[in-house]
């Protein structure tokens, strides 16, 4: 019960600093990559081995992709 409430008040904080950005368009942009953090989170307790490998993947790529610039 406690991750639950957690969870609940960083999401309301997140709310907050969202409506406290200089405009709508980067608190959208913010909350949007709150909520891909958390999906990716999600998807690591949900998948440890299956997520884990496609951030692997992920990572190896960007990591890959700056080398090249």
């Amino acid at each position: 019960m406690f991750i639950y409430a957690l969870s609940g008040t960083f999401y309301v904080f997140a709310l907050i600093a969202a409506f406290k950005m200089e405009t709508p368009l980067k608190g959208l942009l913010f909350m949007l990559a709150v909520a891909a953090v958390s999906g990716l989170l999600y998807l690591f307790i949900l998948f440890p081995g299956i997520s884990g490998l496609s951030v692997a993947l992920m990572l190896a790529a960007f990591i890959l992709r700056q080398g090249r610039r």
